[in-house]
């Protein structure tokens, strides 16, 4: 691998890599990436985990929420955040585009089994 092979693999680069997107996909598992972080939802265990580490059991995820957000220079971006019981919220990425993130949030709440709201 030459220095210009790993220099974009490992430095931040303003590319697609930012927003999130569907890494692998099985009957059991949705492994979602943006950048190096990676979010696998695995039906078996019905766990979410990130880079490796448990996170959420899908009991307690109560919702997909699709919001849109202001991003730098006045752009529009679109967040897939998932509300936990309680208080708590995980943000698993942001799309570019509207579409990407209801599609994403729909595959997510399909492997979990629980609704998307948008707003």
């Amino acid at each position: 691998m030459d220095v210009r092979s790993l220099a974009r693999r490992w430095l931040p680069s303003r590319s697609q890599d930012e927003f999130l997107a569907v890494e692998s996909e099985s009957p059991s598992t949705l492994t979602l990436r943006q950048g190096r972080v990676l979010f696998v939802f695995d039906r078996l265990s019905r766990t979410l985990t990130q880079q490796g580490k448990p996170i959420a059991r899908f009991g307690t995820i109560r919702h997909v929420r699709v919001q849109q957000e202001r991003a730098q220079a006045g752009s529009v971006e679109w967040w897939v955040i998932l509300q936990l019981a309680g208080a708590g919220a995980v943000n698993v990425g942001r799309c570019h585009e509207q579409s990407s993130a209801e599609q994403l949030a729909a595959q997510i709440a399909s492997i979990t089994g629980i609704d998307v709201i948008f707003g």
